[in-house]
């Protein structure tokens, strides 16, 4: 008879938070079952094995579409498929990167000959066409959301320009809060009708995760208009407006995308950084027309 293990218990013994595994287990890549008493999700040993394996994918890359790929199709040729597919992807990245340092090499040996500073060198600077493509300045924003990608190592990076907003907020802490958080939010905006005008926010709140508690806080937000009044047991917070990086807007996982995040602030060539005058970083919840959310992580920034 298969052992069930807790999420609590899987958490602390893989590492994995409890987000992760319900993210992917509402992509289909495992499934669960409930303790009568607690309700709290098992996972039986076949399941805890698919964790394991899910994991490793991830860390090479592979997108969650992919992984349920791999899964579906219980083959070699299936995985092959998928790892050959991502090598080719890391060895193009690999290539721009080291093509865009050959250029910038070439072109500090060229400046250090010239015995004025001139930057009209530049103006005749012949680059790749791959090359030229890949700006990462800041495009002039229209209406407040138009949003352009900045190639780098890690991939796709968004930029958009958030405007300042009035939102209805709730929180609580427990092992897998985020449903006990986000559900009186969205019972109120569809009591009041405001459904087609919110956006819906997810964060993480005090205490945060760790290795000695399975608990942790986290809260949800809605925008609302101005006047709008704010029953209890909901708050009203306020979201400043300002420049934000969004990053793993597609995979909807957050604790991917947080590392993900983690990794790119913390590279000393990246030329924006994370903005600590500001909300410590938002979960935006985009729903599918399948069901389930899109979630991309949404980080206040600015330039170093």
């Amino acid at each position: 008879m298969d052992e069930f293990k807790s999420i609590g218990k899987v958490t602390a013994e893989t590492g994995i938070s409890s987000r992760t595994l319900r993210y992917w287990e509402e992509a289909g890549l495992i499934k669960s079952t409930r303790d009568v008493q607690s309700g709290w999700r098992l996972y039986d040993e076949g399941t805890i094995h698919s964790i394991a394996v899910i994991e490793v994918l991830r860390r090479l890359g592979l997108s969650v579409g992919e992984i349920g790929t791999v899964l579906t199709g219980k083959s070699t040729d299936t995985l092959l498929r998928a790892l050959r597919k991502q090598l080719q992807k890391l060895r193009d990245m690999t290539a721009d990167v080291k093509l865009r340092a050959e250029v910038i090499a070439d072109l500090i040996d060229t400046i250090q000959n010239e015995p004025s500073y001139d930057l009209s060198i530049l103006e005749g600077l012949m680059l790749p066409g791959e090359l030229k493509r890949k700006k990462n300045k800041l495009k002039t924003i229209e209406k407040g959301l138009t949003m352009e990608n900045m190639k780098s190592k890690y991939g796709d990076i968004k930029f958009i320009q958030l405007p300042a907003m009035r939102t209805a907020a709730y929180s609580c802490v427990g092992i897998e809060p985020e449903d006990r958080a986000s559900a009186p939010v969205l019972k109120w905006i569809r009591e009041s009708g405001l459904e087609g005008t919110m956006r819906l926010f997810g964060f993480n709140t005090e205490p945060y995760p760790s290795e000695q508690s399975p608990e942790y806080g986290f809260g949800y937000c809605a925008s609302i208009p101005e006047g709008v009044e704010i029953p209890e047991p909901l708050r009203e917070m306020r979201l400043p407006g300002g420049v934000y990086m969004v990053i793993s807007e597609y995979e909807g996982d957050p604790s991917f995308g947080w590392k993900k995040a983690q990794e790119v602030l913390g590279d000393a060539d990246f030329e924006w950084e994370y903005d600590m005058s500001r909300h410590p970083g938002l979960e935006e919840h985009i729903a599918r027309p399948d069901g389930g959310f899109i979630i991309p992580i949404v980080l206040p920034v600015k330039k170093k």
